[in-house]
């Protein structure tokens, strides 16, 4: 792959600015959660090397806390370890890719089905739908990115499970690793726009296994979109190599 700012150190300015959310329980939790954020955000773009000293000096914690924290990013595939080099944000593969669209098939898909009677209360996706149509009009396609990652968290939340939230959580972060290195994100978010709506609608007038159809379509055609966008990326990459 060639050589970018992406491949160099992180760059952590304004990392400090975080440092107020870490209270007074300085804590490896509290640290991944803003560094899970920072990489969601595309702060930390994949391939970027965190350094340690750099990071923790920005957020004024220890490197034995900085370190547990890049330990549990690394068990949520957002990190790895290079044995002599350090820590980098992760680079998905085609294969993590396409096994991140299994498991959200998987458990999105099961979240429908099993709501049982309506009304549903989907006020939160509805407000996703909202931001993401006024991010699109502002032409700002990162934030409809964003917007859509919401939507879809918040129907995840309509399971009424924490253990399911928590494993999403980890799941739509990653999918952020791949829609970073994505060079035409409008190309790739602008169409679900709308399909997020139908799906909306279909819940708002309990219309759940019409809104699990919907869905199921909408992530099988995600994952083609996205795996395509991704391959393209990665070819342009390697003609950047030679």
């Amino acid at each position: 792959m060639a050589e970018g700012p992406a491949e160099g150190m992180a760059d952590v300015s304004g990392l400090a600015d975080d440092r107020a959310l870490l209270g007074r329980t300085s804590t490896a939790e509290r640290v991944s959660d803003i560094l899970r954020s920072r990489i969601a955000a595309g702060f930390f773009p994949p391939g970027t090397r965190l350094s340690e000293d750099s990071i923790g000096g920005a957020l004024g914690v220890s490197r034995n806390t900085l370190r547990e924290a890049f330990r549990l990013l690394t068990h949520e595939r957002l990190l790895e370890h290079q044995l002599n080099r350090g820590v980098f944000v992760r680079r998905l593969t085609d294969e993590d890719v396409e096994d991140i669209y299994r498991t959200r098939s998987l458990v999105e898909c099961a979240v429908v089905r099993g709501l049982g009677e309506p009304p549903y209360a989907v006020d939160g996706l509805a407000d996703a739908v909202s931001d993401g149509r006024r991010a699109a009009r502002a032409g700002d396609w990162k934030g409809v990115s964003t917007a859509n990652i919401h939507f879809h968290r918040e129907l995840v939340a309509l399971a009424g499970s924490a253990r399911t939230g928590e494993l999403m959580r980890s799941v739509f972060a990653e999918l952020r690793l791949a829609f970073h290195v994505v060079d035409e994100p409008r190309r790739l978010h602008e169409p679900y726009l709308a399909r997020n709506r139908q799906i909306l609608t279909a819940l708002q007038e309990g219309r759940r296994d019409d809104a699990e159809r919907l869905l199921a379509e909408y992530l099988d055609d995600s994952r083609r979109r996205v795996v395509d966008a991704y391959r393209r990326s990665g070819a342009k990459d390697e003609r950047d190599d030679r």
